[in-house]
């Protein structure tokens, strides 16, 4: 009796637990909070926007540059002697004919006294030379006269001798003065043959005797190193005193009217400019450096391609603008023919190398890839033109955003 007594408490107790339980658990259902249901909007993305409008633009063509010159000239010397003077300066314009140098020229002078010494004495030689000819033309008259005087004195003799009324020493004497006179002008007659041969040969030791007193005063002219062009210094390579000789670079110069823009044109835009050239032949490009305009115009373009593709253009810097110290590197702008049906775009506009997204009527993205046709320059700011497929529809993204997918919603908050 005992133990079933004891087994109708422990179910008893099992029952209040339970039926406690359930009245907790029915409490706090009755006194839990009221649910609502949150509705998830889909973020629709603030950006700007901007209207699709093609039509005919002009395109900018943007080159590097860098200053150079055409005619750098080594100013060597030509002569060996010691440097007296060095009149200029690294960077010095100087004008054509400006003293640059000055060599020791003393030597050089003694050597033309000299050769002017020389000269002189050929001189005096063709004017002894003609006064001779003269001379022997006065007396040839005279000689024959006295050479038939004394062939007569001898006939003379001869007759007398035959009718023994004079000696035979007497004629023997007669025949002598004759031999000689026969000799004196036959000499006389050899000088004035010879004349002409003697002549030549004086005349031409004058002519030698006069190109050696030319070169001492070339040579005395080199000891002055003068501007062959206007131009500027590049560098000062010789100062006073140091002993030069032939082929010593002394400095460097260039000329002002020969310098260039050296700017690498990529393969694309050749066509254009070969087409520009060929119609009106002007090509300017136009740029700022320090402050100051730039403006050159194309004088050629190179005969090869460069390591990056493209090929060397040579831009000629105006007057004004020949300021530029050589090394100087900076941004041109070529204005090339316009394209008609295309779209300047900002850069941000640009995903990739050739995608862009439109938003349609339901503000949502659309990717379209476009063909990249040049770039523009306008108020100041850089813009990309483009050309897109077909008849597109809508306003173009111009905000760089980094979850850009097709079919994204946004919000245009600015128009560009």
């Amino acid at each position: 009796m005992k133990n079933s007594s004891g087994k109708w408490r422990s179910l008893l107790w099992s029952v209040a637990i339970l039926l406690l339980a359930a009245g907790i658990f029915a409490l706090l259902v009755a006194t839990r909070p009221e649910t609502h249901v949150v509705e998830v909007k889909e973020k629709a993305w603030p950006v700007a926007a901007m209207e699709i409008r093609p039509g005919r633009w002009p395109r900018t063509l943007t080159l590097y540059g860098r200053a150079d010159a055409l005619s750098r000239t080594p100013v060597t010397a030509a002569l060996a002697a010691e440097v007296t003077s060095v009149p200029v300066e690294e960077g010095e314009a100087v004008r054509e004919g400006r003293l640059l140098v000055v060599l020791d020229d003393r030597d050089y002078r003694l050597d033309l006294e000299q050769r002017e010494a020389e000269l002189e004495q050929a001189r005096a030689a063709i004017e002894e030379e003609n006064s001779r000819h003269r001379g022997n033309l006065e007396a040839l008259p005279g000689e024959r006269r006295l050479l038939e005087l004394a062939q007569a004195e001898v006939d003379r003799l001869g007759d007398l001798i035959r009718k023994k009324l004079a000696s035979q020493s007497s004629l023997d004497s007669a025949r002598q003065a004759l031999a000689r006179q026969s000799i004196a002008v036959a000499r006389i007659e050899e000088s004035v043959r010879t004349h002409q041969s003697k002549l030549r040969e004086l005349e031409a030791r004058l002519a030698q005797k006069q190109a050696a007193l030319e070169k001492a005063r070339l040579q005395l002219q080199r000891t002055r190193i003068l501007a062959p062009y206007a131009g500027r210094v590049i560098r000062v390579r010789t100062a006073v005193g140091q002993r030069v000789s032939p082929g010593t670079v002394l400095l460097e110069l260039f000329a002002e009217t020969s310098m260039v823009l050296r700017a690498v044109v990529p393969e694309v835009h050749l066509a254009a400019l070969r087409e520009m050239l060929e119609q009106d032949g002007t090509i300017t490009a136009t740029g700022r450096l320090d402050g100051r305009p730039v403006r050159a115009r194309l004088l050629r373009l190179g005969a090869a391609t460069t390591d990056s593709g493209g090929v060397e253009g040579l831009f000629l810097l105006e007057p004004e603008s020949r300021w530029l110290q050589l090394g100087r590197v900076l941004e041109l702008e070529v204005e090339l023919p316009p394209l008609d049906d295309v779209v300047p775009i900002p850069w941000e506009a640009l995903y990739g190398a050739d995608e862009v997204y439109l938003i349609n009527g339901e503000n949502r993205l659309h990717a379209v890839k476009v063909e990249r046709v040049g770039q523009l320059r306008r108020d100041g700011r850089d813009l990309l033109l483009v050309r897109l497929p077909g008849k597109p529809e809508g306003r173009l993204l111009t905000t760089q955003l980094p979850n850009a997918v097709e079919g994204l919603l946004v919000k245009v908050v600015r128009r560009d």
